[in-house]
């Protein structure tokens, strides 16, 4: 209401001795909306009839609306900081690629999917994407295919890679996509080349 009034309220009631004047801190707290109306009307008159208090109030009320945005734009800030860093946590979560090791060196190569009934199940974790596998002793060198497949012989995951003797184990490093992100029973297959495909129980957890 008092903002209505023009500028002409600035110059036209000038109170040179701060008759009446409310304190500062009213002022301050109506330009604020700290006051509540029933509180601050007795004040309102004076306000529209002193021209010192008047500037006082459109001074303090734009004070008020810049601290007011400046606080909004910060809340506003820390969201989008938040949001960000929640998309990128979780983006970057999606794109790590998490690595199991699996020994096979004192295992030997069962052919298809007929396994010994004494075989352990090999252990990894879920949402594995990469394995290192040590192969059993005496696996050559080269290029292997790997598979892992559910009960019902369907391909969960797969990938390829070259095996390489390092330290005198024949270490086979591949990328299994998709990752294994769901718990179970499975088959790790693999096998050199063409040849026949050589199966081992896995357990992911």
């Amino acid at each position: 209401m008092l903002a209505a009034l023009g500028k002409g309220l600035r110059d036209e009631f000038p109170n040179p001795e701060r008759a009446g004047c409310p304190g500062r801190e009213i002022i301050a707290a109506i330009a604020a909306h700290r006051m509540p109306l029933t509180e601050a009307e007795p004040y309102l008159d004076h306000l529209g009839s002193c021209s010192p208090c008047y500037r006082d109030f459109v001074g303090l009320q734009a004070k008020y609306h810049q601290r007011r945005t400046r606080m909004i734009l910060a809340v506003a800030a820390g969201v989008l900081i938040v949001v960000g860093l929640g998309t990128w946590t979780m983006l970057r979560q999606q794109n790590q690629q998490i690595a199991a090791v699996v020994d096979l060196r004192d295992r030997s190569m069962a052919r298809g999917t007929e396994l010994p009934p004494t075989d352990r199940p090999l252990e990894i974790p879920r949402n594995v994407s990469q394995l290192e596998v040590y192969l059993p002793l005496g696996s050559a060198e080269g290029a292997y295919a790997v598979r892992v497949t559910a009960k019902q012989g369907q391909t969960i995951s797969s990938g390829n890679g070259n095996a390489q003797v390092e330290q005198g184990a024949t270490v086979l490093k591949v990328d299994l996509k998709p990752a294994l992100s769901a718990s179970g029973m499975y088959l790790l297959e693999i096998r050199r080349s063409q040849s026949e495909w050589g199966s081992f129980p896995m357990r992911v957890h």
